[in-house]
């Protein structure tokens, strides 16, 4: 065997082990989903059969779900635009700080570690109509005269759920937000200096361009989340129609209805839509940046 043989069997040895991982803990799990996702799985009535397309149609065309994948629109939109905001704000103030730096940033990435039963719980606290923290400093203020139902309504119900989420998920981008800014070579931004850029140019020219790896994945990481929403809804709002997700529909028919065909049905439609959204963030903000 030569010495390219050589290598790439080492080459094969290596990788074998993460290969093995990703089949048993990824593809045979998709794989097993995609299969019960054409057959009538129904524990309730013990049947396997065949049926094709049919759980698809019957998810696509349920009104129920076409109403959760639109709340779940506009809880990606909300929480990416949020985070993506709120953690480039969180970057940039790590970035400059010299003094207690450290501490700042366990502060602000504590919220990350908080589980989502328990983040929704304590915006409970915050958004309850009564003797919530929210109306009373209101109240306090004089911005109102009488407590709110801040999740009464589906627009409002889906930002102020979505605002959780966005204190949950903003300190991960924030952090990888910061070790983009920290790789981007000071020389660039003394250069600019020396050619008389603004502060806006070089944010324009140097500083966001040279970002777009990081935006990229922390946006990527807000979005996975936010599609997969579940726990926070289910603490603040229940089950109502007006703010469930797709996840609690799939969650519903498998374990509600108990028909675990449609539910597989629903999963592979919610994951090939965060492929999609994947593939969006990869092709339209995700540059290989050179210095």
């Amino acid at each position: 065997m030569g010495t390219n043989g050589r290598r790439r069997g080492t080459l094969v040895l290596l990788l074998a082990p993460a290969f093995l991982i990703i089949g048993v803990l990824v593809l045979y799990p998709l794989g097993v989903s995609l299969w019960n996702s054409v057959h009538e799985d129904n524990a309730l009535v013990f049947t396997h059969q065949f049926t094709g397309g049919r759980n698809y149609t019957l998810v696509l065309h349920d009104p129920a779900f076409l109403q959760a994948a639109m709340n779940t629109l506009g809880y990606l939109v909300v929480v990416t635009l949020g985070a993506l905001v709120l953690g480039l704000g969180m970057a940039f103030f790590l970035h400059n700080v010299a003094r207690f730096r450290a501490v700042a940033l366990a502060i602000i990435v504590l919220p990350w570690a908080v589980p989502g039963i328990v983040t929704g719980a304590l915006w409970s606290f915050i958004f309850n109509p009564v003797n919530g923290l929210l109306n009373g400093v209101l109240q306090w203020l004089g911005v109102i005269n009488s407590p709110h139902i801040w999740l009464e309504g589906r627009l409002t119900g889906i930002f102020f759920i979505s605002l959780t989420l966005i204190w949950q998920i903003t300190p991960i981008c924030a952090v990888i937000f910061l070790a983009g800014l920290e790789s981007i070579p000071r020389e660039l931004y003394e250069e600019a200096s020396v050619e008389g850029a603004s502060a806006f140019d070089t944010l324009r020219l140097i500083t966001l361009p040279l970002l777009r790896p990081s935006l990229a994945i922390g946006l990527l990481q807000a979005s996975v989340l936010a599609i997969g929403i579940f726990d926070q809804i289910v603490v603040l709002a229940g089950y109502a129609p007006g703010s469930i997700s797709v996840v609690m529909q799939l969650y519903l028919y498998a374990f509600r209805d108990f028909n675990f065909g449609l539910g597989m049905a629903a999963s592979m439609i919610v994951t090939a839509g965060t492929l999609l959204v994947s593939l969006v963030y990869i092709k339209g903000v995700y540059r290989e940046v050179s210095y």
